[in-house]
């Protein structure tokens, strides 16, 4: 405890036995050199640093617990979850470790759960309205960066996977009834309450809502930064046909939920893949990285990894039928309307185009697109070691006996032994999630 010294009794006015002094005490005045004495035990900034590392890390890693539970059953909750509080008292420690840690740059691990926790909190999330929902604004530059990302990759690409398309921009694919329907079947399928349209606070759906285009990029991203950490580095085929079926559902979920028109959609969805030399990185906290790229690359012949194009040409013709093969040859920017022989009209592209979009709404339920995603972020969160202060609510650090273990909290005096109670839990954490 901190403790001031009391002035000497020689200083104190002597007091006549039996009698009060009826003159109010006078504060004691200090000379200029003179300060308190305050007892202090403060730590040195590599401690605090250390510390404050240890204590991001273990919330990042309770908030991406609590974004899991919140897609699980609602009779597997626990009513000691709470998202909201994980994510906020999440959120409040990083912007005060940003501000006393300025030029700090976060080890791999530490990003990557960052990044994970970010893409865990806006997809279990996207689909109500919360308070980890983004800004508009903040959407709006998002969409923004995304759109930038997709042109530049597009412009820049020795091979052009993505075949030219006969779309319509102008013509109206779904009429305001159907997109209520597809959103109502959407929540439904995810165990979700249908929402109401007529009334102001619906949400899925809308400009404001976060949509599985704007996650795409930070799916990548986050798949790139553990792939960046793995020796030797690599992607598999399961991981290329998740992303594939990611891309076709942020498709499908733009035209048939969203309302969206033209081509612009199907063409930033897909344009991932090895990127000309010259083309732009992805930015990860103000800062330019290769991860992604080099996600892509065969390390030994330097090309684009082995059957990615592929895998994309083959998601890519479940939304273009064979008889488009034709159509594809001629420029995007020429609108081509069939006709039959005798010259009578036809059915619209765009109509054809709404019922391939519908097969494959079908074969690919958004119900088990979300399980495996999920799957996939929970096999992420455990690939990589607990946090220290997980470990120490165990027992037992990784790799150290209990007894080595308790020699390293007294090492550790108040800074991180103070967090620990008798039971070993953490003190005043009491959000946490209970598998």
């Amino acid at each position: 405890m901190n403790n001031l010294q009391a002035p000497p009794i020689a200083n104190r006015r002597p007091q006549r036995e039996g009698t009060a002094d009826p003159r109010p005490k006078k504060r004691i005045r200090l000379d200029d050199g003179t300060h308190a004495a305050i007892e202090t035990r403060c730590a040195s900034e590599s401690t605090s640093l250390e510390v404050d590392i240890i204590i991001l890390d273990y919330l990042a890693y309770q908030s991406i617990g609590a974004c899991f539970a919140s897609r699980r059953p609602r009779a597997n909750l626990s009513p000691a979850v709470s998202l909201a509080h994980n994510l906020s008292m999440t959120d409040t420690f990083l912007a005060l470790f940003k501000y006393r840690h300025l030029h700090y740059t976060l080890d791999a691990e530490l990003r990557f759960r960052l990044l994970l926790l970010k893409l865990a909190a806006l997809f279990t999330q996207r689909l109500t309205r919360n308070p980890s929902t983004p800004s508009p604004a903040s959407l709006k530059q998002l969409r923004e960066t995304n759109h930038v990302r997709a042109r530049d990759w597009l412009s820049t690409v020795t091979t052009q996977n993505l075949p030219g398309m006969p779309i319509d921009a102008n013509m109206l694919l779904h009429s305001p009834e159907n997109l209520d329907r597809n959103r109502a079947h959407v929540l439904r399928s995810l165990d979700l309450p249908a929402e109401d349209e007529a009334y102001e606070d619906a949400y899925y759906g809308t400009a404001d809502s976060v949509a599985l285009l704007d996650l795409l990029p930070l799916f990548v991203q986050v798949s790139a930064a553990r792939n960046a950490m793995m020796d030797p580095s690599g992607l598999t085929d399961a991981w290329m046909r998740m992303a594939a079926e990611f891309m076709l559902q942020a498709v499908l979920e733009q035209y048939l939920v969203f309302g969206a028109r033209g081509v612009e959609v199907i063409e930033e969805a897909f344009a991932w893949g090895l990127r000309a030399a010259d083309g732009q990185r992805m930015a990860v906290d103000g800062e330019e990285v290769d991860e992604v790229n080099d996600m892509f690359t065969d390390a030994v012949y330097e090309t684009e990894v082995e059957g990615w194009a592929d895998i994309k040409k083959a998601y890519l013709a479940e939304l273009l039928s064979p008889a488009d093969d034709a159509q594809a040859k001629r420029s995007k920017d020429t609108p081509f309307v069939p006709s039959s022989d005798d010259g009578s009209s036809v059915t619209s592209p765009a109509f054809d185009f709404v019922s391939r979009l519908e097969k494959a709404a079908e074969k690919h339920p958004i119900a088990a697109f979300e399980t495996h995603i999920l799957g996939f972020l929970e096999a992420l969160a455990q690939s990589i070691a607990e946090p220290v202060l997980v470990q120490l609510e165990k027992g037992q650090l990784d790799g150290m006996s209990k007894e080595s273990t308790q020699e390293f909290l007294g090492n550790c005096g108040l800074s991180v032994a103070h967090l620990i109670s008798e039971t070993g839990k953490l003190k005043g954490f009491s959000a946490e999630v209970e598998e």
